[in-house]
């Protein structure tokens, strides 16, 4: 035996039995234990249910705090029944795992939290699900085993009832559902966020600047472009490394698996949220020296806007025209960590929707989502073990007033008369050198390169730039020939033939894409 705890063994196996036989003394002197999930359900559809940013912001905030340790001793006010040091096992990965002595003591906690909720917030939903440890198992097969009570009751909801209206309240007008007291305060600017999230929110503001309320606070303009970017970024392979941990820590004392997975938990929501300022920071040094003089920027507000920071499941919105950059600067960013328990890197995924301000906003998050996981599929076929630890990738649409279903439905009208795909979306922004090397037209840097090279006016006719994107869809002969006889095939040098295909991308993001400097540049 040369695996203890996980950890390779030298001196401990001198230990190893003396560590079992405390481990067996443990048990049989452990009382009762049950393990408690909480998960809140349908989560975006309650953030997102407003077109008003404001509203966003708060109901984000709202789900945050109601699934904080702070929230749950405020509301208990018990410190018998609950104590975190003592109840909670840990918070992540989109839900509350604790711990409590007693069936009893767990039933009562998630009754009174669920009340709770349900009364000061109405319109939450609350999955829960309850274990009894079973002293035949690992501490992380029983972790395993609670998770999959909770999939198991998700798994036969049928329908979920909520009070509609009595006919007599007034309707919010984006909801149509009846408008609850904390829509009115929104409305009239008296809202506020629970304290913790109102502190971590000015946190992670960039230094010097305002935090935007309003998607027209953003930067951009009637005149110039109208567009805002919504952008949901989702960590790699982060299920497969807490299954990790289960492998590799499940057989310790309960009590050190559970600082091991509080530990990997906090690491993760400490530095996806250290990414976020650092690329908000980033952009805002490019405002300082005065690179983002085409957004239209009053009263020092910053262009990008903070949404979801629970753990590695991100979405913030910016002004359209710096989305894409900001997503990449995020990936980069947080490329740079390692989680403090695993000692492994960061690789993410970004979708971007470039929409107009009056977009419904619910459908532009629902497209960021599709995006970020079609970035996600790309990734995971290029990684050896298939689970795109190792790829980040990004993938965008903007959308022009069209209604499809879904990504296939959309990316169906972007094939050329020979029926050749048109766009090479999704972009690598970060992987392997052997990865990078087998993809060199879908490394996201390159295809920057390109964009920059087609916005320079003075180097090539914009009409004929204009041109070639209707071209492009008339196939590969007549994309040649156009590109020869109007004397811009200069746009690539090199392999004609194949670089083609990052025309089109290139062409439709070129008047919706400005360059963010400093850096990784």
């Amino acid at each position: 035996m040369q695996e203890i705890c996980g950890g390779e063994d030298t001196e401990a196996s001198k230990k190893f039995i003396a560590g079992i036989n405390n481990i067996k003394k443990g048990q049989k002197n452990m009382k009762e234990r049950y393990l408690t999930i909480l998960e809140v359900s349908q989560k975006q559809a309650y953030i997102f249910q407003s077109n008003e940013l404001r509203s966003n912001i708060l109901n984000s905030a709202v789900i945050a705090w109601i699934m904080s340790e702070d929230y749950m001793k405020k509301t208990i006010q018990d410190d018998q029944l609950f104590d975190p040091d003592r109840n909670l096992v840990y918070s992540g990965g989109g839900h509350t795992v604790l711990e409590f002595g007693t069936r009893d003591e767990a039933m009562l906690f998630t009754k009174k939290i669920t009340t709770a909720i349900r009364r000061e917030y109405q319109g939450i939903g609350i999955f829960a699900a309850i274990w009894q440890y079973n002293m035949k198992l690992t501490p992380g097969e029983n972790h395993g085993e609670l998770v999959k009570n909770l999939e198991r009751k998700k798994s036969i909801r049928a329908a979920a009832f909520h009070q509609g209206s009595f006919g007599v309240e007034k309707i919010n007008a984006n909801t149509l559902k009846p408008m609850l007291e904390r829509e009115t305060l929104e409305r009239s600017g008296n809202a506020k966020m629970p304290e913790a999230e109102e502190k971590i929110d000015k946190e992670l503001t960039a230094e010097g600047f305002q935090r935007v309320f309003k998607l027209g606070e953003l930067g951009g303009s009637k005149d110039e472009s109208n567009f805002i970017a919504v952008v949901h970024i989702d960590g790699n392979a982060m299920g497969k490394r807490v299954e990790d941990l289960r492998k590799k820590y499940g057989g310790c004392e309960w009590q050190e698996y559970k600082k091991i997975l509080k530990n990997f938990s906090r690491s993760i929501d400490e530095q996806f949220k250290e990414a976020y300022k650092e690329m908000a920071e980033y952009v805002a040094e490019n405002i300082r020296k005065g690179r983002l003089c085409d957004l239209d920027i009053r009263e020092n507000k910053l262009p990008v806007r903070r949404l979801i920071t629970a753990g590695d499941d991100i979405c913030f919105v910016s002004e359209g025209r710096i989305g894409l950059e900001c997503a990449a600067a995020f990936i980069h960013a947080l490329g740079k960590k390692k989680n403090l328990v695993d000692q492994e890197g960061y690789a993410a995924c970004a979708g971007v929707a470039i929409v107009h301000q009056k977009y419904p906003f619910y459908k532009a998050y629902a497209l960021a989502e599709l995006l970020c996981s079609n970035a996600k599929k790309f990734g995971a076929s290029l990684s050896e073990d298939g689970s795109g630890r190792d790829v980040s990738a990004i993938d965008w649409h903007i959308e022009f007033g069209e209604v499809k279903d879904t990504l296939e439905e959309i990316r169906r009208g972007y094939r050329d008369a020979d029926d050749h795909e048109l766009i090479q979306r999704p972009y690598i922004v970060s992987a392997s050198q052997q990865i990078l090397e087998t993809e060199p037209l879908r490394r996201y840097e390159n295809f920057r390169k390109l964009i920059i090279k087609i916005q320079k006016e003075e180097d090539y006719a914009r009409g004929s730039l204009k041109e070639l994107r209707s071209v492009l869809k008339q196939g590969q002969k007549e994309t040649e020939y156009h590109l020869k006889f109007h004397r811009i095939e200069g746009l690539l040098k090199e392999r004609l033939q194949e670089e083609t295909v990052l025309l089109f991308d290139a062409i439709e993001l070129a008047d919706t894409f400005i360059k963010l400097e400093g850096g990784d540049d």
